[in-house]
Parts: C-alpha cells; structure tokens; sequence
C-alpha cells in the first residue's frame, strides 16, 4: 500500500516555551502547524525563571518579548561567591539584564501568539508510535477515550526531558547524571538575601537566590551529600540545606513551589533523523547552575523555525536543515561543558576542589573576565563564525531612514523574513532585491549606519544573524546573495510571504 499523503505541513510535539516559540515561527513564516501535548493544561511551576539577553532579543524579532518583559523583574547584576558582580547592564543589548518571569508565564505569553497566529494546540495528546517514510511522518496518539493517528511532512520533539519523539525515533541521551538531587523552591525569607541573583557556593554546596517583584525568591540548594529521594521535598529539608551551605539561616516560609529534581548532562546522539527533529531538553539536558535551559532551547526554535519554514515552502537552499545543527549543537555542547565544571566547582569538597574554586572565584576579580562571563550567560556570543561578517549577531543598530525616524534594526523583522539593509546613496542594491520582495524586507537607509562600519549592503537572516555582508554590493553581488541564501528567484505571480506587511514610504519594500 502506498504511503499517505501527509495531512499537514508541520506537527510539532511538546506545548512548553520551545515548542510553542517554534509553531510562532513557523506559523510566521506562513507554515500551519499543530502542537501535540499530554499535559491537560499548562504547566503551573516556575522550572525556569530566567530569560537572558539574546533570548529577549529573538522573542522580540516577533513581537514576544514586551510582555515577557512588562511581566518580569530586570535584574542587571549577578554575585558570585566573594567575586565582584557581574553587571549585564554594560552589555551592548536593548536587553541588558537577566529578565526574572515564571517559566509559566512564558508558557501563557507564547501560547495567546500562537493562538493568535492560528496555531492549533490539541492537550493530553501523547505521542506513542512514529514512523516515517520518504514523504512525511505519521504519529499514533493517544488522549483520554480514544487513538488517532497525524500525518505531517515533518515531526519536531519539544516535549523535554523524557521526550517521546526521542524514543520512538531511536535517538539516544548520552552522558551521565549526577549522584545529588538539588531542591528548588519559590519562597519567602524572614531574612532576605540582596535583590540580585547569586550564585553562592561554599560549605559543600551551592546556593542559586533569584528575586521575584513581588519580593519572594527562587532558591536553588544543590549538595553533593543529599541524593535522590522519592519523598517529597519538605520546608524544614529546605531550611536545613540553607543553613548547611550558607553561614546564616534565611529562615524561608510560605513556600509556594517546592520540588526536588534529578540533574543530568546529556546530548543526543543526533538532531535529526529523516523527518523527525529535536530541540529544547528533548535534544539536551545540562545542570540548572546559571538557568540556561529555557534560553538554549527558545533558541533552537528561532534558529529552526524559518529554516525548517523554507523547508516545507520549498526555497530552501541545499544543506540549510542540517545547518540547524551544526549551528545549535556546538552552542549546548558548549553550556554542557561549562555547567558541569561549575557545579564540580560550586559543589566539591576535596582540597584540590576548594582550591580550583578559590581560583576560579578569584579570576573574577578581572573585569574583562567578568564581562566575558555575563556575555556567556547572556547568550551574546551565539555567532556561527569566530570573525564578524557573515554568521555573526546583528548588532543592536538603529537605521537612519530618508524622510521618515530611524528604526531600530529587529523592528523591521517582525514577519519572519530576511532583511536586506542598502546602506548606499543609489539603492540599487535594494532595487536588485526587489524580485524577492516576498522572502526578503528590503530597506534603502540612503547612508551608512554607524554599528555597521565599512559596510555598503547586509543580508540578515529571520534569527538576526548576518547572512551576507560587502563593503561595495553590485547588483550581480547582491542576486547570487540572495539566490545562495534565500532560494532561487521567486517566479512572476506567486504569492508574497503570507505574513508580509506594507512598507515605509519609498524607504522598504
């Protein structure tokens, strides 16, 4: 028998913040999709808590991000241990601060876009069977009362650490976990800590302290002397793992989320297999020291969505899927690294431990390490290329605009398109690009822009990464750019990217 024909583009598995980021992207870009989930309802935790720089820099290339933003706490500084703060707020980003918000408003904020783009979410949907052939994916699911089955051309796994796309896919976890089982908790302290994050490690542990609004906190008490347990975490454990690691008693009450988790370094073997995909803690899963879960995987999806968008639309150029990982992949083998040292570091006990501590600590006191550092954690470093032009960030600019206010680069990118910036007098780089006018936000600034020196003409990807840069762009330049990174010349007629908005005066197209 033949295969089916698949029923829809996209299915995308897992309602969390990277699956619900990816079905905004692809529903952006003009790609319907629906989101399988087995929870009934969306999650009431606070699992993440922390929405870094870059995170709020690709939420706001669609229009995510002032709500996130309007319903966090900006909190500019991080202490860690005895060390000299690091200060996000030197950070050359319209974000410079760790954004504090409960992963469950994340969810909320995502969820209202989707639904707004015409995302469909269908709950307590689990995924138990998957196969696939040369022309799409079909998934046996199963909700209270009865089974179906959904076909689709592509399958992506958001559903987290116990992914079920994973393992009916046959791709593998590989790494270890940890011995110890830290406590999470959202509480208040009769004896507060400062209203800055902190990382405080010292008596065999580690403290992570992140201030809420309303004046309550997310602690984190992680403790190479306390393992797993199926028991339920209690307040007086809390209280004791508190006053165990640090040198007072915070005296935490009223605690509205308490919890006890399994923490583990992993990364699957592969992204993606055929037609099926993986991303978010689907794909990996690192220690929670520093918060870069939620961050990593939003941006999987933003780095996925317009790519696996082409995909389906059929203009993808060849090799861009498997981009995604090599693009993605090195950035989580990255934070696993690092979130594994620094939890052997915050937690150790041995001399040689202590040791390695104390001089980690102290080459903080460096500023230019310290600003290394907040770059790191801000996800300011994201670039797919260590020299800057093509595959680098698109630096924070605003354009000068002929007969109209500047803008600021990202706000020309809401649709999901690519964005081609004519930094020239004649804009005939612009007028070279017109043809692809439904893949590609056209804006002559008529000059040069300042956070873009040297440069004539620049290509930026939907994920604000520089695609194509010259100094001098010719027309001819400027086509086999825009052939190479964004498909072969639309055909006379067809219709323009659905979500395409008007231009500004004589200045876009």
């Amino acid at each position: 028998m033949s295969p089916l024909t698949p029923e829809q583009p996209v299915v995308v598995v897992g309602a969390g913040p990277t699956g619900l980021t990816l079905a905004c992207e692809l529903a952006a870009a003009g790609v319907p999709c629906t989101v399988l989930e087995r929870r009934a309802a969306p999650a009431d935790g606070r699992r993440s808590v922390a929405l870094y720089s870059r995170t709020m820099e690709v939420l706001h290339l669609r229009g995510h991000a002032e709500e996130l933003a309007a319903a966090g706490r900006p909190v500019r500084r991080m202490a860690v241990g005895t060390a000299p703060a690091l200060d996000f707020g030197v950070l050359d980003s319209p974000y410079p601060y760790v954004n504090v918000v409960p992963q469950s408003t994340t969810e909320e904020v995502l969820a209202r876009r989707a639904a707004d783009l015409g995302v469909t979410v269908q709950r307590e949907a689990e995924v138990t069977e998957l196969r696939q052939d040369g022309d799409g994916v079909t998934l046996r699911v199963r909700a209270p009362g009865r089974e179906w089955e959904e076909r689709a051309e592509y399958v992506v796994g958001c559903d987290g650490a116990h992914s079920a796309v994973r393992e009916v896919s046959g791709l593998t976890l590989r790494g270890h976990t940890y011995a110890m089982a830290p406590l999470l908790a959202d509480v208040h302290l009769r004896r507060p800590l400062p209203r800055e994050v902190l990382v405080l490690p010292g008596r065999g542990g580690v403290v992570v302290s992140v201030p809420y609004a309303d004046g309550s906190y997310r602690l984190a008490v992680a403790r190479p002397d306390h393992g797993w347990r199926p028991q339920a975490a209690t307040l007086v454990e809390l209280r004791a793992a508190l006053a165990a690691t640090l040198d007072h008693d915070p005296e935490p009450y009223d605690a509205r989320w308490l919890a006890r988790f399994k923490v583990h370094q992993r990364i699957v073997d592969r992204y993606r297999t055929g037609r099926v995909l993986l991303a978010g803690d689907a794909a990996h899963l690192h220690s929670p020291l520093g918060g870069q879960g939620l961050n990593l995987g939003i941006q999987d999806a933003v780095n996925l969505g317009w790519k696996l968008a082409a995909r389906v639309r059929g203009w993808a150029p060849p090799g861009l899927l498997d981009s995604y990982e090599a693009e993605r992949r090195p950035h989580a083998e990255a934070v696993l690294r690092a979130t594994d040292r620094a939890t052997r570091l915050a937690t150790g006990t041995s001399l040689a431990e202590r040791t390695a501590r104390s001089a980690a600590l102290a080459g903080l006191r460096s500023s230019r390490r310290r600003h290394t550092a907040a770059r790191l954690l801000a996800g300011l470093h994201t670039d797919h290329t260590s020299r800057p032009g093509p595959g680098t960030r698109l630096p924070h600019c605003t354009l000068p605009l002929p007969g109209a206010a500047p803008v600021r680069a990202d706000e020309l990118m809401r649709d999901g398109r690519f964005l081609l910036l004519d930094l020239t007098a004649d804009g005939a780089a612009a007028a070279a690009a017109e043809p692809w006018g439904g893949r590609v936000c056209v804006v002559h600034t008529g000059g040069p822009c300042a956070e873009l020196p040297g440069l004539g003409a620049a290509l930026v990807r939907p994920d604000a990464h520089l695609a194509w840069t010259s100094a001098r762009p010719g027309p001819d330049a400027v086509t086999d750019a825009l052939r190479h990174h964004c498909g072969p010349t639309p055909l006379p007629g067809t219709s323009p990217h659905p979500t395409s908005t008007p231009g500004r005066g004589a200045v876009t197209r």
